[in-house]
């Protein structure tokens, strides 16, 4: 009976033994196998990476690409993609610069001239559209005054009409001093500005307007003019439409309502206004210094 009991003791621990070593192997199997087997996390892109992965010709070719699309984008006004790509195209010069091996000289003089020039290039994108910036901004003030001087002076309101009238000469004469003051043409193309007036008419229908007299309004609407959209003003100062010139010498309207419907004529009922020339900029500062003088 004692070696009965020894016999199946034995044999317990050989079976644990078997199981324990079976489990064993296979841990082991799991492991090598995972280890082997390839990561599936993507690394994110590294463009310094790629830059030092490129060859010289490489980077010059991709660099010569960026160049062409500043050029480009600077001849069709888009200053913000001429600026990004220019930059793009000096990284890559300067990357093939600094691994060019230093015995090729003509290869070094000839990346360093390129880069000299898309920087010249560069600078003057950046001065450009600086300035045309900063233009736009001065004659959107301008003009949001000049506007809102005209609704003020229409209403009656000749104080406010006033105060506008000099914001926006001055705002004209800081336009005008920044496009003298530019080495570069600001009109390459037109000027767009958005104008928001804080203060409108609430109607720009002659017969609606509380300083034209009736008989006025009806002499004008015979005329075929309605509204202050359809006085057109003259190309002279201080610009009054010719139908009001014909109504002046008739003596059907004073001083003081001509001058009320020659501003009027100025009222633009869009929300922009576009300046193309410099000549369009003067223009506006004398009519408004004519506006605040009136005022």
């Amino acid at each position: 009976m004692f070696q009965s009991s020894y016999m199946m003791w034995t044999g317990g621990v050989v079976i644990a033994m078997v199981i324990f070593s079976l489990a064993l192997l296979r841990l082991i199997g799991a492991a090598e196998a995972s280890q082997k087997e390839p990561s599936t996390k993507q690394t994110s892109h590294n463009p310094e990476r790629t830059l030092d992965a490129s060859s010289v010709g490489e980077l010059r070719s991709t660099a010569d690409t960026f160049l062409d699309t500043a050029a480009s984008a600077r001849e069709e006004r888009k200053f913000e993609e001429a600026i990004e790509a220019y930059t793009a195209a000096l990284t890559r010069y300067q990357a093939a610069l600094n691994k060019l091996n230093p015995e090729a000289s003509k290869t070094h003089t000839e990346i360093e001239d390129t880069i000299d020039s898309t920087e010249s290039e560069l600078e003057a994108v950046r001065t450009l559209h600086t300035q045309r910036k900063n233009l736009t901004e001065t004659l959107k003030s301008a003009e949001q005054s000049f506007q809102v001087a005209i609704g003020a002076h229409t209403q009656g309101d000749h104080t406010l009409a006033r105060i506008r009238f000099r914001q926006a000469r001055d705002s004209f004469a800081d336009a005008t001093t920044q496009i003298e003051d530019a080495d570069n043409n600001l009109f390459s193309s037109p000027i767009e500005v958005s104008v928001d007036p804080d203060q409108k008419l609430t109607s720009t229908t002659l017969r609606e307007l509380q300083t034209i007299p009736e008989p006025v309004a009806t002499t004008l609407a015979d005329a075929g003019v309605t509204t202050g959209a359809e006085l057109e003003s003259s190309n002279e100062p201080p610009w009054p439409p010719a139908i009001i010139e014909t109504l002046s010498d008739q003596h059907t309207v004073d001083d003081e309502l001509q001058t009320t419907l020659t501003v009027l004529s100025w009222m633009d009922d869009s929300d922009s206004r576009v300046f193309d020339t410099p000549t369009a900029v003067s223009q506006r500062r004398e009519q408004a210094a004519y506006g605040f003088n009136q005022s």
